[in-house]
């Protein structure tokens, strides 16, 4: 195994340690298991423990999965979601005092528990794409997988929230997770305001960022 090998695995275990210390210690201070579960933040970081895990078991079936097409359509994915997670947070939910379900306010970015799912996760998870990942795989076609995820999440919401499922936060109980998708008090037309606005943004990143990898990609062969 070749020291860039050794040091790729090391970081993805590296990565997987820290999305599972921030969905556990966000899960040990909930005040319900259910509403915390049902946030966007912890789906995505637990999409992130699932993408790892799947990885390890494959890769100790197939040595080289880190070179089929099924890899980079789901690592690019992991990618992208937990992404959505740090910007969503860090432009549009932290400056508006965004309080997760836990005990403490989770707006208080040096928070435990808070900062693991937020910052460090996506971060380590970008960084192991950005210096492991082999580049030049990524097709166009992709950012349309990549998007099914976080599009099925307000359905998620509505469904839960029919159903009876609340969000518990500091501030008491709330129907909606996040502001942009309470129907109650932005409507119809301010939901779908903000999903279009949402949906426009991610495929432009993800396209964005099918672009430079296979920049990446090309740039590597053309030294070859």
């Amino acid at each position: 195994m070749s020291s860039k090998r050794e040091l790729s695995f090391a970081f993805k275990v590296a990565t997987t340690v820290c999305c599972l210390t921030g969905v556990l210690s966000n899960l040990l201070r909930t005040t319900s298991i259910a509403s915390i579960l049902s946030f966007y933040t912890m789906q995505s970081n637990i999409f992130v423990l699932v993408f790892y895990i799947g990885y390890f078991i494959s890769r100790a079936i197939k040595p080289d999965v880190e070179k089929t097409n099924a890899y980079h359509i789901l690592k690019g994915a992991t990618v992208m979601i937990i992404m959505l997670t740090f910007i969503v947070y860090t432009v549009s939910l932290q400056p508006n005092d965004f309080f997760m379900d836990v005990k403490t306010s989770s707006s208080n970015i040096f928070r435990f528990s808070n900062i693991f799912v937020h910052f460090l996760t996506p971060i380590m998870v970008f960084l192991d794409y950005a210096l492991f990942d082999e580049k030049g795989y990524y097709k166009k076609c992709y950012a349309f997988f990549w998007i099914i995820f976080p599009a099925l999440y307000p359905i998620y919401v509505y469904t839960y929230s029919h159903f009876g499922g609340r969000f518990f936060s500091v501030g008491g109980s709330k129907k909606y997770a996040y502001f942009f998708l309470d129907i109650d008090k932005i409507g119809v037309i301010g939901v779908l305001s903000y999903m279009l606005i949402f949906i426009a943004c991610y495929l432009a990143i993800s396209l964005l960022v099918i672009k430079i990898d296979k920049g990446l990609g090309r740039r590597k062969n053309e030294k070859k």
